[in-house]
């Protein structure tokens, strides 16, 4: 024991001589001093401050951007101070001349940026802007193309270098952000705080001039904050640090890290702090993007719900609230003060916005579903956000040391952080062995203002299975700046109310706790009901509590004009208390420390999004999803409570409190889908259609230097769709050739990405169809004709109807890839194609009709070229007919109806189409895509999986007015394809504060004129 305290000494010692030549020295990009940084962590406007971010994507809650308020609020209700978002190249710059060069960030729709903004400054939440120009990683999991625009591809020069074509491409784009960007940052009094330069990247000669140039824009267009930038994952190789690096360097450099995988729960990964040490010590800690969840893949292994489930379930859930108890508190014991969750709303992947691993769902397992609903995960993130606002000692601490060596069992770890300025220390104490799930007790030694003490004295730390904790020392807190000798329970969090100071403790419940005070005098203690399992005993000018958590015990302690409350709350309990800001004055009124350091402290709802006084009025606004009792610890001068601007009845309970009930909500009844309509929706197999209005296929050269068509007797034609102007969903190819009577049939590679597919047609006869799997992105097939399919000495027609899963885009232009067909050759002769055609959605990227919902929302599919997916779409010659009773044959077939969802004011009443798998062996292989109100919001592939409930976001469903379904079935077999039932069910009742307004997108009536004639196709 005694060389293991000489040796904390000298650390001690080494430390505190590096913390006195750092004092006094902090960084700047010397543009600007309202966002600065040292060693340990940033300071905005020169206050140190914790970064606890979430990730949310602005295009990935589609439909209302109002709904941007909600989930905004939720993060920041859940302990986060900041949000990091990544802005998709792609949606704003379809085609390469986008309204002149200026970009589509058209006002009221999901390109509406500035919006975006808007509603995260209203709830008080910093930004983290990362713009790219790619946003992607290695391996496409984050959107279709990485961010880049399908375009781009098909330039030459390489992608992601100072190439000079690359560089004219990306340009117009970073001039435009860069000035959205510069617009909103903290010095013009915005919220954005840092802004990322490109994403995951690599140095190399080419790069790194082309980094030096994205940051030099930054610059020229007025952004004076930090840059960032986050390495490769797990890495921290380097990568353009300040310390390691000159040309292409950021300012702060960041790591990220998914440390346990898709697979099991892993040992932490003790690898952050000396990696970052080796490679960017003059920076604080950063990690840019950290496991918030998982992503999932295509594949047939976890049919059911949407796949994450798993993730938030809280017994096997893998980044459940446990994970984050363990990991987020490890990287705060090293030394992380920089943290951005990925994802916590992950959302959808709507339209053609997937990447090719992809599917609809990218609810990510985060700690609000795609849905929107918080999560049990958000709770723990709370507590953890909440102890991180009021707990600056621990910004400017510095790690000792670590190991087994502090607790009284080798089965325990333990991280000390000492702030070598104040004296205060934290113990991140976990499991030795992170995936344990055993009982473990223990003590341990910490380092006091009284010198080195075994604490608890009385009882033990208990870790139940997958637990960390954090015990704190030499802890001030308050506005009478009481120190906490230790605590064993963790700290919520303080604050003070009437000269009263209030600290909120917790730990499981039927644990014990020791905390002690230091005070000068023997104080008077008094406790609330329930009284029993607390003591309290003072020697020595230390005032020391033990208790048993259980509920929730109030504890005052007083001690001539000190007055404390320790607010004693078993952790299930603590789930429920909320600490909202009260607002303050001016631009940054509503942030914590920069603007108010006002609380008020609540029990009960879900949902606490906001907290005003005026007068003698405390206004809260939130949602609750029953009948709740709310408690409330609030200045006595409050006398009228409302929530949701009604006032509640309000009683004083016998501890100081306020307490009230908050009506439940009560469900209401599903709608239930009827009648349904019918059309077919493939005429273009027949050889008689008319493509004189698609595109004609007639290059001959490409880009796609990897991807070098197959062809070598079927003709001269580049069928890439890219080259085409066509960047989404599904495509179709008509090919024309005049037969001998020799050919026997046709060779086809199709390149369509992970789980795409296709379907061929000659002369109207189906010759078969190919699809992928989760890592199988193209098929070559051989397709004999049938007997009389082919016409002698007279033109044929081959169509191929595409699925098209996304683009890809590595991080090096070798890995550019096409969508459309690579290889086509007749067999049995040396007939050659004579034409191609090519159709994918109406109008292309640069003049499809419907400007609101975007390109990437429709394909080729005949339906959507004629509006038959808008509501308002006439379809009273449509054939009754219920996608229950299936397409008879290969084909498509598309399915109309409506339904009503009258939901009352003050209900949030998420809902989710959901598709009952057909496991049978006969006709698994079908698709299903699925349209509300016009968007396309989900692709149901039945034979791979997973996903099969869909969510039918509250920003397109209409409350008020008709809603319009309508469903896409593929049928990929001969035999034809049955959906064994399809219904609609519930992901709660919410009351709520959130107001809803029919979000009134353009119908078919006002796109009539733009889209082709409707002409009824009998079903298939």
């Amino acid at each position: 024991m005694l060389a293991r305290l000489l040796a904390v000494l000298l650390s001690l010692l080494a430390a505190l001589a590096a913390a006195h030549a750092e004092l006094g020295r902090r960084n700047s990009t010397g543009l600007t001093d309202a966002v600065t940084w040292d060693t340990h962590s940033l300071f905005i406007h020169g206050q140190r401050t914790f970064i606890l971010s979430a990730e949310f994507h602005p295009w990935r809650l589609p439909g209302n951007p109002a709904l941007w308020a909600d989930v905004f609020q939720k993060i920041k209700a859940n302990g986060f101070n900041t949000v990091s978002f990544y802005v998709s190249w792609a949606m704003h710059f379809p085609t390469p001349n986008t309204n002149r060069m200026q970009g589509d960030f058209e006002a009221g729709t999901y390109r509406d940026i500035e919006l975006f903004i808007q509603e995260a400054q209203n709830a008080g939440l910093w930004l983290i802007a990362r713009p790219g120009p790619y946003i992607s990683a290695s391996n496409e999991k984050e959107t279709t193309g990485g961010g880049f625009p399908g375009w781009v591809g098909n330039n030459a020069g390489a992608l992601r270098t100072n190439a000079s074509d690359y560089t004219q491409a990306y340009m117009p784009y970073l001039n435009a952000i860069s000035k959205i960007i510069a617009k909103h940052q903290i010095t013009n009094g915005g919220p954005i705080i840092l802004v990322q330069a490109e994403n995951e990247f690599s140095q190399g000669t080419t790069q790194s001039p082309y980094m030096q140039t994205i940051i030099n824009t930054y610059r020229a267009n007025g952004i004076v904050i930090p840059t960032t930038h986050n390495d490769q994952h797990g890495g921290l190789n380097g990568n353009y640090s300040p310390d390691k690096t000159t040309e292409g360097a950021v300012n702060i450099y960041c790591g990220d890290s998914y440390p346990q995988g898709a697979n099991s729960w892993a040992q932490v990964q003790a690898v952050y702090y000396s990696n970052h040490e080796a490679v960017a010590q003059s920076n604080p800690l950063c990690l840019a993007e950290f496991g918030g969840g998982y992503l999932i893949e295509w594949g047939p292994g976890t049919f059911g719900g949407t796949g994450f489930e798993k993730y938030s379930n809280p017994t096997t859930g893998l980044t459940n609230a446990d994970y984050e108890n363990i990991f987020y508190k490890d990287t705060y014991a090293q030394t992380a003060t920089i943290l951005n969750i990925y994802m916590t709303f992950g959302g959808t992947n709507w339209g053609g916005t997937a990447a090719p691993v992809s599917y609809t769902s990218y609810d990510y397992g985060g700690g609000i579903n795609e849905n929107r609903v918080a999560l049990a995960k958000m709770n723990e993130m709370r507590l953890q956000g909440l102890f991180l606002r009021v707990s600056r000692d621990l910004l400017g601490a510095t790690l000792i040391a670590n190991g087994t060596n502090y607790t009284t069992t080798a089965l325990v770890h333990t991280a000390e952080l000492i702030n070598l300025e104040t004296g205060a220390g934290f113990y991140v104490l976990r499991q030795q062995d992170s995936t344990s799930t055993a009982l473990t007790t223990t003590q341990v030694t910490v380092q006091t203002s009284l010198g080195a003490l075994l604490i608890p004295k009385s009882g033990v730390l208990t870790f139940n299975g997958r637990d960390s904790k954090i015990v704190v020392t030499n802890y001030v807190f308050g506005g009478h700046r009481t120190t906490l000798l230790y605590s064993t329970a963790e700290i919520m969090t303080w604050t003070t109310i009437d000269q009263t100071d209030y600290v909120v403790l917790y730990a499981e419940a039927g644990e014990s706790g020791e905390t002690a005070f230091r005070l000068s005098t023997a104080p008077k203690v008094a406790v609330s009901h329930p009284a029993t399992n607390v003591t309290s005993t003072f020697a020595n000018g230390t005032l020391t509590l033990n208790y048993v958590l259980n509920g929730s015990t109030f504890v005052t302690i007083s001690e001539g004009s000190t007055k404390i409350v320790a607010i004693l709350l078993d952790k299930a309990t603590a789930n429920q208390w909320h600490a909202p800001i009260i607002p303050g004055e001016g631009a940054f009124g509503n942030y914590f420390s920069i603007g108010s350091n006002e609380t008020v402290l609540v029990s009960g709802p879900y949902v606490l999004r906001t907290a005003a006084i005026s007068g003698r009025t405390l206004s809260l606004t939130g949602d609750v999803n029953g009948t709740t009792p709310i408690e409330i610890v609030a200045s006595s001068s409050i006398s009228i409570v409302e929530w949701n601007g009604v006032p509640l009845w309000t009683t004083h309970t016998s501890r100081g409190t306020l307490a009230a009930q908050i009506g439940g909500a009560k469900p209401i009844a599903l709608p239930v889908l009827k009648i349904w309509k019918v059309s077919g929706s493939l005429p273009e197999i027949n050889p008689e259609f008319d493509d004189s209005s698609f595109t004609v296929a007639d290059q001959t050269k490409t880009n796609y230097t990897n991807f070098l068509p197959l062809a070598t007797n079927g003709g001269p034609f580049v069928l890439y769709a890219q080259q085409y102007g066509f960047y989404g969903n599904h495509l179709i190819f008509r090919g024309r050739f005049n037969a001998s009577g020799a050919e026997t049939g046709v060779n086809l590679t199709v390149q369509y990405g992970f789980a795409g597919g296709y379907s061929a047609w000659l002369n109207g006869v189906f010759l078969g169809s190919a699809q992928g799997a989760q890592t199988v992105s193209s098929s070559a097939n051989t397709w004999m004709f049938p007997s009389g399919a082919l016409r002698v000495n007279a033109t044929n027609v081959l169509v191929v109807f595409q699925d098209n899963t996304g683009i890809v885009e590595t991080s090096t232009s070798s890995g550019k890839e096409p969508r459309g067909i690579r290889g086509y050759a007749l067999v049995g002769a040396n007939t050659q194609f004579t034409s191609w055609t090519v159709q994918g959605n109406l109008g292309g990227a640069g003049a499809n009709p419907d400007t609101y919902r975007g390109y990437l929302n429709e394909g080729a599919l005949y339906a959507e070229r004629i509006g038959a997916h808008l509501p308002g779409f006439p379809d009273a010659s449509w054939h009754l007919g219920s996608p229950l009773n299936g397409v008879s044959q290969a084909g498509i077939n598309f399915y109309r109806t409506t339904f009503d969802f009258p939901v009352p004011n003050g209900l949030d009443a998420p809902i989710r189409l959901s598709i009952t798998r057909n496991s049978t062996a006969v006709s698994p292989n079908f698709r299903v895509q699925i349209y509300l109100n016009g968007y396309q919001l989900g692709k149901y592939y039945n034979s791979i999986g997973p996903q099969e409930i869909f969510v039918l976001p509250a920003g397109i469903l209409r409350r008020h007015s008709t809603n319009t379904l309508g469903l896409m079935v593929w049928a990929m077999d001969a035999t034809g394809a049955v959906i064994e039932d399809i219904g609609i069910i519930s992901d709660g009742f919410y009351s709520t504060s959130l107001q809803f307004v029919d979000y009134q997108t353009p119908d078919y009536e006002e796109q009539r004129r733009s889209r082709p004639a409707p002409v009824f196709s009998p079903p298939m």
